[in-house]
């Protein structure tokens, strides 16, 4: 795996994914705020609109992907899960950023007390509609939030078990989609349960990486292979949205395969500059762009409100992000230090997770 000599616990060519979705997301926000931009040209719009979909789908897969990684390896070196441990490390990854967020949008703005639980208790995926507009984009983070919540569980049962219970996801949420479909659901695309398949198709891309990596590396990792794999699954995409998703599925396991193949390809784009840069802040980018990029106020300007985004996002990062982190490693550092010295024994090294938001999501 190609990992990043800046952030040596990272994947280079992940962060870069991240970062090209994020840019997915901004400048799709963008495009239905700014009218006086080519960005609104109503082409141009329905394209990103489609590409901020993908992107937070690829959010989701990455996070499949690296959370199931990371939990199979603990379960076969113990034969078990912490899940004190796993639910700490993701709160301390996750709730520091976003509760910060969330406080100063609750004392700034005017949400219900309705719209203010939706955000706090991470079920606005459920509450899209309803949820206040600079809290609506936490949907994403929501259902990232219910996955970790969940899967670890499934995960004590062993790897036998998650791997059924990942294709059942597949075969249940196609199946879901479809009835939701019928009934008139109106947010097919936000409900937790009816896109669970684009985090299950990272976690089954996590269980059976060796045999998906030996196909990416045989097929997909030269140039126009990958290229096209690329336009073949944003092809999908919009086939699959214009089906009301019902053949949805499809998308985030074509995901799975291009997050391989990045994985092996080590191509200076996904893993040097800009786009790894913004894969860093992807997460409080996603948070803080949404009051910068789709409400209205002042310095209405596409290019000031971008710094502006980028401008809060660094804040939270450096001052919110890093230092919740630096303090975990810290205290595991200390803690397996202590326990080595009363057994005497060689611990294994613990990282704090660092997984996408959107992300998370």
């Amino acid at each position: 795996m190609t990992e990043s000599k800046a952030k040596p616990h990272r994947i280079a060519s992940l962060d870069g994914l991240r970062g090209i979705s994020i840019w997915t997301v901004l400048l799709a926000h963008a495009s239905s705020h700014f009218a006086g931009t080519w960005l609104h040209i109503r082409r141009v719009h329905e394209v990103l609109a489609t590409l901020a979909y993908f992107g937070v789908t690829v959010f989701f897969v990455i996070s499949g992907f690296l959370i199931t990684s990371l939990l199979v390896k603990e379960h076969t070196r113990s034969s078990s899960i912490d899940l004190g441990q796993f639910y700490r490390r993701r709160a301390v990854r996750i709730l520091p950023a976003s509760l910060v967020y969330i406080g100063v949008v609750l004392a700034l703005g005017s949400a219900t007390k309705a719209q203010s639980v939706y955000a706090l208790t991470f079920t606005t995926s459920f509450f899209f509609r309803q949820a206040y507009t600079p809290l609506q984009q936490l949907w994403s983070l929501s259902v990232e939030e219910q996955f970790y919540l969940l899967w670890p569980l499934v995960l004590l049962a062993g790897v036998r078990s998650a791997k059924r219970c990942g294709w059942a996801v597949m075969i249940f949420c196609p199946v879901l989609r479809l009835f939701l479909g019928i009934r008139g659901y109106p947010e097919i695309e936000h409900l937790a349960p009816a896109i669970a398949d684009s985090l299950a198709a990272g976690c089954l891309l996590a269980v059976y990486y060796e045999k998906v990596r030996a196909f990416a590396l045989r097929y997909l990792v030269s140039g126009s292979n990958f290229v096209l794999l690329c336009l073949a699954s944003i092809v999908t995409l919009e086939l699959a949205i214009r089906w009301n998703m019902v053949f949805w599925g499809i998308v985030p396991c074509m995901i799975a395969l291009i997050i391989s193949a990045a994985i092996e390809r080590r191509d200076k784009v996904l893993n040097k500059g800009p786009l790894v840069w913004s894969g860093l802040l992807s997460y409080s980018l996603y948070l803080w762009q949404q009051p910068f990029l789709v409400l209205d106020g002042p310095l209405n300007f596409l290019s000031v409100r971008l710094a502006a985004t980028f401008a809060a996002a660094y804040i939270s990062y450096r001052f919110v992000e890093q230092p919740a982190l630096g303090a975990l490693r810290r205290e595991e550092k200390r803690h397996f230090a202590l326990a080595a010295t009363i057994t005497g024994e060689v611990q294994p090294e613990h990282r704090a997770l660092r997984g996408p938001v959107v992300e998370a999501q």
